[in-house]
């Protein structure tokens, strides 16, 4: 079977991306709603499963997905630029790596480790609640400087586009997690307040890696062109006979 990466299966493949995120979305505000003013906080199961603030459910297995694409594609480019024996191909694949991480940080959460700890050393609160914000917002900070002229390198509709979709998941990632601390912090996480606020923090995160597939998406059909993908084993055509 081949599967193959081009300008109409890049545009199929965003569309699936946004009506599922857009879905999730959706489920996840109607099963708050549910729970707050209609009373049914479960529904056999639905509104855990597909409240975006929740662990191991649907929406966290989506964003582990989509941040897993971002990393193959990532990777498909350095790939290519290894062979092209490019000055910036250790930067492909070293972003390759950052958001394979990012995938399994989603489902394993290790960036909430230094809460509780950080909280019991500074006594953190407010907007600072959520204390991994603090070495977050540091690492985003260093990783962008250090990437800077590498995105100079890149066509500008391509370097604009990567910036863009790093600061939506930024501001969600981290902006609004401020904000969902500092209402945790006063008024807690169990009301209708608080979901809303995370359900818009999970918003642009996933809007922010939809943007940044699109960008690697054209930067791979522009720069590359198709690219093929072959699961199991290959046709050859054999000429002649007895």
């Amino acid at each position: 079977m081949t599967f193959s990466l081009n300008a109409r299966s890049s545009r199929i493949i965003l569309i699936i991306l946004l009506a599922v995120i857009g879905t999730l979305l959706v489920l996840s505000v109607a099963g708050q709603v549910s729970k707050y003013y209609f009373g049914h906080p479960h529904l056999k199961g639905m509104v855990p499963t597909f409240y975006v603030d929740n662990e191991s459910n649907v929406p966290t297995w989506y964003s582990s997905l989509a941040l897993f694409f971002a990393a193959v594609l990532f990777a498909v480019i350095g790939a290519y630029k290894w062979g092209e024996r490019d000055r910036y191909r250790w930067h492909w694949l070293i972003w390759a790596g950052l958001f394979t991480l990012l995938s399994l940080d989603e489902i394993a959460m290790f960036h909430e480790l230094p809460i509780a700890p950080m909280r019991e050393a500074f006594d953190f609160g407010g907007v600072l609640y959520y204390a991994w914000v603090i070495p977050g917002a540091a690492f985003v900070f260093l990783i962008g400087v250090l990437s800077l002229r590498w995105l100079f390198s890149l066509p500008r509709r391509t370097a604009w586009g990567l910036v863009t979709a790093g600061a939506i998941f930024v501001f969600g990632a981290i902006g609004i997690e401020m904000l969902s601390g500092a209402h945790a912090f006063n008024q807690g996480e169990e009301n209708f307040t608080y979901s809303m606020i995370v359900t818009a923090e999970e918003m642009f995160e996933m809007l922010g890696i939809w943007l940044l597939i699109k960008v690697l998406l054209d930067y791979i059909v522009k720069e590359i062109g198709e690219v093929r993908l072959t699961i199991g084993p290959s046709r050859t055509t054999q000429a002649g006979g007895m």
